[in-house]
C-alpha cells in the first residue's frame, strides 16, 4: 500500500473515526482528551492521505460549530484468509469495515499452494470489482488454527499440516507479493471484534473462540496481548487440568448424533443449527459448570471489561451460554454492601463463518493504519 506512514496520533484518531463512521472534531476532542489543535492537525493529516473526508460543520453544544470527519471506505482495502481444519475462506474488507467480497476456498487436505493461488485470483478480481487498484491494498492477513512454535510459524492440527512448521509470513509474502500478517484463529478473531464488532466498545476483553476446538484471544488496553510466544489465550488445556471436558463444536456434534441429529461437519452444523434440536439442551447442561469455570477464571485473572463469546459457534447457542452463566458472588453476601465490578458477558457481532477471515483482514489495518 503506497501511503506515507501516519503519526501515532493520526492512527489513534483514524481508529476512532472508523468506529463511528462519521464523527465531529468536537467529539474527538472530548473522547481523546487531546486539544482542539491536536485533533485538527491529525484529521488534516488523515484527509491529506485520502483516508478521511472533512464534511460540514455541526453545532457542538455551547462551543463553535465543529466539522464532521467521515471515513473514506475505498481509501484502503485488506484481504483476510482463514484456514481451519475443515474450511478456508477469503474476504476483501474496506477501510470502513465492510466486506466487499467473499469466497470459500475449502479444498480436500487444504493444500497451501492451491489455496494461496485461489486467494491471489480472488484478490485481483475483488479489487477490480470494487474499482480499486493494488496500491490501495494494505496486504493480506492469514489466520490459521494452531499454536506458535516460532515467530510466524504455527503448529496446526494434522488436517492442515502443510500450513505448519514453515515461516508463513515470509512464504506468503514471496508467493503473493504483498505484505502479510500471520496470527492464530482466536487472536485474529479478537482483533476483528475490536475493530469491527462487539469489542469496539471495550479496551480490555477476552474473545472466546468456540469452533472445532476451544481457544481465546486477549485484548488488553486496546492492544492484542500475544504473550511471549504468541500463544496467549491457548486455554483449552485448562479444562483437562481441572478434570473437565473441553466444550466445543466437535463434542456438540457427538452429543447431537447420540440424540439422532446427524451433521456432516462443523460447517454443516453452523449452517443448519437449530437451538431446539434434540441434544442441544443436554450439551448446555453438561457443560454449564465448564463454561462457568472458564468465564470466572478469565475474569479473576485479567479483570477484563467483557468476555465475548464468538468463533464459529452459532450465535443463538452463544447467547444461551451467556444467558446461563453464573458468577459465584451471586450466591454470597456483598462485603460491606459492595461487590467487585462486574465483567460483561456478551455475544460476538461478527458472523460465525466469517469472524476469522474478518479478523485476519483486520490485522493489516491494525498494523498499518489504526492506533
Amino acid at each position: 500500500m503506497m501511503k506515507e506512514a501516519l503519526t501515532s496520533r493520526a492512527r489513534m484518531i483514524l481508529g476512532m473515526i472508523r468506529r463511528h463512521g462519521a464523527v465531529s472534531r468536537a467529539t474527538l476532542v472530548r473522547d481523546t482528551g487531546l486539544s482542539g489543535t491536536a485533533v485538527f492537525r491529525a484529521t488534516e493529516e488523515l484527509a491529506a492521505a485520502g483516508l478521511v473526508r472533512i464534511g460540514d460543520t455541526v453545532a457542538a453544544g455551547r462551543g463553535a460549530p465543529s466539522a464532521t470527519v467521515h471515513i473514506v471506505p475505498d481509501a484502503a482495502f485488506s484481504l483476510g484468509l482463514s484456514v481451519m481444519t475443515d474450511r478456508a475462506d477469503i474476504i476483501l474488507v474496506d477501510l470502513a469495515g465492510q466486506i466487499r467480497a467473499r469466497r470459500e476456498l475449502t479444498r480436500p487436505d487444504m493444500p497451501r499452494d492451491a489455496i494461496l493461488s485461489g486467494a491471489a485470483t480472488f484478490g485481483e478480481q475483488a479489487l477490480a470489482d470494487a474499482g480499486a487498484n493494488r496500491d490501495q491494498l494494505c496486504g493480506i492477513g492469514v489466520a490459521v488454527a494452531g499454536y506458535f512454535v516460532a515467530p510466524d510459524m504455527l503448529n496446526p492440527a494434522d488436517e492442515i499440516a502443510e500450513w505448519g512448521l514453515v515461516d508463513l509470513r515470509k512464504t506468503i509474502e514471496q508467493r503473493l507479493g504483498m505484505a502479510c500478517q500471520v496470527e492464530n484463529i482466536a487472536s485474529a478473531g479478537a482483533v476483528g471484534e475490536r475493530l469491527l464488532g462487539a469489542g469496539a466498545g471495550f479496551d480490555s476483553f477476552c474473545y472466546v473462540n468456540i469452533a472445532a476446538g476451544f481457544g481465546a484471544g486477549l485484548v488488553l488496553d486496546g492492544r492484542l496481548w500475544r504473550g511471549c510466544h504468541g500463544n496467549a489465550g491457548e486455554i483449552a488445556g485448562l479444562f483437562p487440568l481441572s478434570g473437565r471436558t473441553t466444550p466445543n463444536l466437535t463434542n456438540l456434534r457427538m452429543t447431537l448424533a447420540e440424540h439422532g441429529v446427524a451433521t456432516e461437519s462443523v460447517a454443516d452444523l453452523v449452517a443448519r443449527f437449530d437451538l431446539d434440536w434434540p441434544g442441544v439442551a443436554q450439551w448446555l447442561t453438561a457443560h454449564r459448570a465448564d463454561f462457568d469455570y472458564f468465564f470466572n477464571a478469565m475474569r479473576f485473572m485479567i479483570d477484563c471489561e467483557a468476555i465475548i463469546v464468538g468463533g464459529r459457534i452459532p450465535r443463538a447457542l452463544a447467547q444461551a451460554i451467556a444467558d446461563g452463566a453464573r458468577w459465584p458472588e451471586e450466591s454470597l453476601p456483598a462485603r460491606r454492601g459492595r461487590r467487585a465490578p462486574a465483567t460483561q458477558l456478551i455475544v460476538a457481532d461478527l458472523e460465525p463463518e466469517w469472524s476469522a477471515p474478518v479478523g485476519a483482514a483486520s490485522l493489516l489495518f491494525q498494523q498499518t493504519l489504526f492506533g
